[in-house]
């Protein structure tokens, strides 16, 4: 069954990710990975089940003029020509070192014909994983908890990208990183 991203993304924004994981099957084809809110826009990540294959997609959304959120784009991948296994995904960050940060890629969109306060159309957004040893994220002021299987998103609207900052168990910084996007 396919899944209506924009209905989806807005269930993620207003209560998060479930406490539990959702396991995919062939009657459960999506599951909710990660979520992130800076102010009016936000990114949702999903986890999709495809034919031999598993997507890993993210969807940007942003506040419009009547106050609801609006989908505006995103965009998905299958890692090596659709090979990507639910195992594998999970498996990622058992590659990494406990305390090491990994940004893979990310997404940007225009807003439209609205700019942001701050002069900028862009919503962007990246992919994060994170060691084993690392407990919360922190963006900008925002603390994101990490999830099991350690895989996050992170979105802004400003101009300048944000430094992200891992804290260990008992809340020591660890690792820090910054976004390198460019519009």
């Amino acid at each position: 069954m396919a899944y209506d991203a924009l209905v989806e993304s807005l269930g993620l924004i207003t209560s998060g990710l479930p406490d539990r994981p959702v396991r995919l099957s062939r009657r459960r084809r999506f599951a909710p990975v990660a979520v992130d809110v800076d102010g009016d826009v936000a990114a949702t990540r999903f986890l999709r089940r495809g034919v031999g294959c598993y997507w890993d997609e993210t969807h940007l959304l942003a506040v419009d003029e009547h106050g609801a959120w609006r989908m505006l784009g995103g965009g998905g991948s299958s890692s090596n020509g659709g090979d990507l296994t639910a195992h594998d995904f999970e498996r990622a960050r058992d590659g990494l070192t406990p305390y090491e940060v990994a940004l893979h890629g990310g997404a940007g969109v225009a807003r439209g014909d609205r700019l942001l306060p701050w002069g900028t159309p862009w919503v962007q957004s990246t992919a994060v994983l994170v060691g084993h040893g690392i407990a919360e994220l922190q963006v900008n002021g925002r603390c994101l908890p990490i999830p099991y299987h350690g895989h996050l998103i992170v979105v802004w609207g400003s101009r300048r990208p944000p430094t992200l900052t891992a804290r260990d168990g008992a809340g020591r910084r660890v690792a820090t990183a910054t976004v390198s996007h460019e519009r």
